[in-house]
């Protein structure tokens, strides 16, 4: 990767939905090349996925929630195979310390947050688990 890939995924890490035009004209190259280069990323997985964020009056409407998992393995390989199968958890971090895992997940009731703790803790390799739910987000913006 060089520096254009660089500055390209820092623009669409900011707005995953600009146009190529957009783009194209923010980094001062033509758009076949940027839609290359993205084309290249996401072959490469550089670029996983793009993604929606909610605006303000949804996330409301919305419980938000961190899972620390504690493993009974060293391997956490098919645990977070499987917890990405898992509809609710947006996020899978590997963690040092603890906990080896952070998972973060995003629900519209504290029914369906229960259905999907039970759903981690039944996994077999999950040997603890422990939950906070999100009140309040301080982001960069």
């Amino acid at each position: 990767m060089d520096d254009l890939d660089h500055r390209l995924l820092h623009l669409l890490t900011r707005d995953a939905r600009a146009s190529v035009t957009d783009l194209a004209a923010a980094l001062q190259v033509s758009r076949g090349t940027v839609q290359n280069r993205i084309d290249r990323l996401v072959h490469q997985k550089v670029i996983h996925r793009f993604t929606v964020e909610l605006g303000q009056s949804e996330e409301d409407h919305q419980i938000s929630a961190f899972t620390l998992i504690r493993l009974k393995a060293d391997d956490g390989r098919a645990t977070q195979a499987a917890l990405r199968r898992i509809d609710a958890i947006t996020d899978i971090h590997t963690l040092s310390g603890a906990f080896d895992l952070v998972a973060e997940l995003r629900v519209r009731s504290l029914k369906l947050l229960d259905q999907t703790l039970d759903q981690i803790r039944a996994l077999p390799e999950v040997a603890e688990t422990q939950s906070h739910i999100r009140l309040a987000s301080a982001g960069k913006r």
